[in-house]
């Protein structure tokens, strides 16, 4: 186990990432883009829609403060897009209810480009329909494989399915081999991801598996994990927001399970670590897969320095968190989307579109994999992702298991 130096921290979820070729400033020389919903000539607004109240806030909010950021950096430093065009954020509260989300994009659709932000993997799948119809472009924060192959949206990371296939491979190889492996997922869509990467790894690995019980975010899950005793589940994937982690912890604790729990990344909070009722059981039985990650403040990865010196420009009092880096990656990604529309001189909806199909690939100066873009049905996302195991005296209490890397069954996953 590697220990992070006290000015480091994994972000376990997501890695920080610097754009250091854009194809600034774009629109040199070109026609400039007329004004259009969300452009009035000088200042392109985007929407986040994120639930900034409520249960799943504890993860809206720093990733929002990340998006942010990354919107301070670039318009301070760079002058905006183009070097002339400042990016403002219009945030709209979405409560983590797909009906709320939808009455937040109808009120802001007028008044954007495009979309910075839309949290929840069923609050996009509610918002597409319209999207589609409105020719709008958004970056979902989530990382369902759906939305790889889908031009409207502007998806960073590996897909949580490949997250639980290299999750799993790594279990295999690391004396789970022929052991039962069961689930416990949410019974929405973000749920049904995690579990297509189970079914994934089931046929590549050949687990042997046992039942996958689902429950509601923020119900009792007594019966579900004791379903899950009973069944002498040897691994559980478990598939499920930061919202309910410390409830299927303590429960957990409390009905005695002794199993390796494998998390997908959105299930991390760093306050977990520090918590005394579950920290020695966290230890002890949790795994956290990780689409990316770095070790903040570690000079030998391209452009850290600098990643540090603007958070502690921008946001000095964000403390160290990873939803608040994923916010960052997606501001990055945006940028360079809007980048090439400017360049091609037209920032209305359609025109975004465009550009979405037009940036061959998105970078992250070395911190996270090339995102392969194009056309939507041409994508491929990243494929390497790392096991994390906790450790309290780490500065987002993780620590790197098993290296970043991507496993055979991965490699091979169809994403369709």
């Amino acid at each position: 186990m590697r220990t992070p130096s006290p000015r480091k921290f994994l972000t376990g979820v997501l890695a920080v990432a610097m754009v250091a070729a854009f194809a600034g400033p774009a629109g040199a020389g070109g026609k400039a883009p007329a004004e259009t919903a969300g452009f009035d000539g000088d200042t392109i607004n985007l929407g986040v829609i994120t639930p900034l109240s409520g249960r799943v806030s504890i993860i809206a909010n720093p990733l929002t403060a990340g998006n942010q950021m990354w919107w301070d950096h670039y318009n301070e430093e760079e002058g905006g897009i183009a070097g002339k065009y400042k990016v403002e954020l219009l945030k709209e509260d979405s409560a983590y209810a797909a009906p709320t989300a939808v009455q937040a994009y109808d009120k802001l659709k007028g008044d954007v480009v495009a979309f910075q932000q839309i949290l929840g993997t069923q609050i996009t799948q509610a918002l597409l329909p319209k999207m589609q119809a409105d020719q709008a472009v958004a970056a979902p924060a989530t990382l369902d494989a759906t939305w790889v192959h889908n031009p409207n949206l502007v998806p960073v990371g590996a897909p949580y399915q490949v997250e639980a296939i290299n999750a799993l491979d790594y279990y295999v190889n690391n004396g789970g081999k022929g052991t039962k492996v069961c689930a416990l997922a949410q019974d929405d869509e973000f749920g049904e991801a995690g579990l297509e990467g189970l079914a994934a790894a089931k046929k590549a690995l050949k687990l042997k598996t046992g039942p996958s019980p689902r429950f509601k975010t923020g119900e009792d899950l007594t019966a579900q994990i004791q379903e899950l005793v009973d069944a002498e589940c040897d691994a559980t994937l478990v598939v499920a927001t930061a919202a309910d982690a410390s409830a299927i912890m303590t429960t957990s604790v409390s009905l005695n399970f002794e199993t390796r729990y494998i998390a997908l990344a959105p299930f991390w909070l760093p306050l977990l670590a520090g918590s005394p009722n579950i920290a020695d059981y966290l230890v002890e039985h949790l795994w956290v897969s990780a689409g990316q990650f770095v070790a903040w403040g570690d000079s030998t990865i391209p452009g850290m320095d600098t990643a540090i010196e603007r958070q502690e420009t921008y946001a000095p009092d964000q403390a160290p968190d990873p939803y608040f880096i994923f916010g960052y990656l997606q501001g990055q990604a945006m940028a360079q989307v809007l980048e090439k529309a400017v360049k091609n001189g037209d920032l209305s909806r359609a025109g975004v579109l465009k550009a979405v199909s037009q940036v061959k690939k998105l970078t992250f100066d070395g911190l996270d994999e090339d995102y392969k873009y194009g056309a939507a049905a041409k994508r491929n996302p990243p494929r390497a992702t790392a096991v994390l195991e906790i450790d309290p005296a780490g500065v987002v209490g993780l620590a790197i298991l098993g290296p970043q890397t991507a496993s055979k069954a991965a490699e091979k996953y169809k994403i369709k």
